[in-house]
């Protein structure tokens, strides 16, 4: 004890509330030091992640432009086939609309034909007339033999001839009649 009194004894209180005090500073000091550094290293090691994951992105792109690029050539060449599908549809539409188109140029030349030879023959129609509505009949089908590109004979022979016929007013009743009854 009186080694302890002899290094210690001459210490006041007041001496030991310094002592105490300052290391009570020193201690809160080294925790607020402590503190910063602890934060500053987290802080620097998520920087240092974060560097990393940006890194990796884009070391990445290369791969991810190529895979970009390979799906735009793809997408490319789907759409050229589907471009070549469309025309070769609209080629065939393009054929089939022809192929009723001269279909129903055919049936209508045939029928004008008929009418023809129907009432330009002396035989099936002595008085060489129509009615005035046979005329409009025959010549609405005529218009849509030329709407439908039809020419040659029917222009040269048969509307010169469907031309030359008397065209009986339907309000002339007793023509009509008499019309009727000179056909076969």
């Amino acid at each position: 004890m009186d080694y302890f009194l002899r290094l210690f004894g001459s210490v006041t209180i007041e001496s030991a509330v310094f002592v105490l005090a300052a290391l009570f500073f020193l201690w809160k000091t080294y925790k607020k030091v402590e503190k910063y550094f602890s934060e500053k290293a987290l802080a620097e090691k998520a920087k240092d992640t974060k560097m990393e994951e940006v890194m990796d992105q884009v070391n990445k792109y290369p791969l991810w432009h190529q895979q970009s690029l390979d799906i735009q050539k793809k997408f490319t060449q789907e759409i050229e086939g589907l471009r070549k599908g469309q025309q070769e549809n609209n080629e065939r539409l393009e054929k089939m609309e022809e192929e009723n188109r001269r279909r129903e140029r055919n049936k209508l030349r045939d029928r004008i034909l008929q009418s023809y030879r129907y009432y330009t023959s002396p035989e099936k129609n002595p008085m060489r007339a129509w009615s005035e509505m046979e005329a409009d009949a025959f010549w609405k089908i005529f218009k849509d033999y030329e709407d439908l590109d039809g020419d040659g004979y029917v222009h040269s022979e048969v509307q010169p001839a469907m031309n030359d016929l008397e065209k009986i007013p339907m309000h002339e009743t007793e023509r009509i009649a008499e019309l009727m009854k000179s056909r076969r």
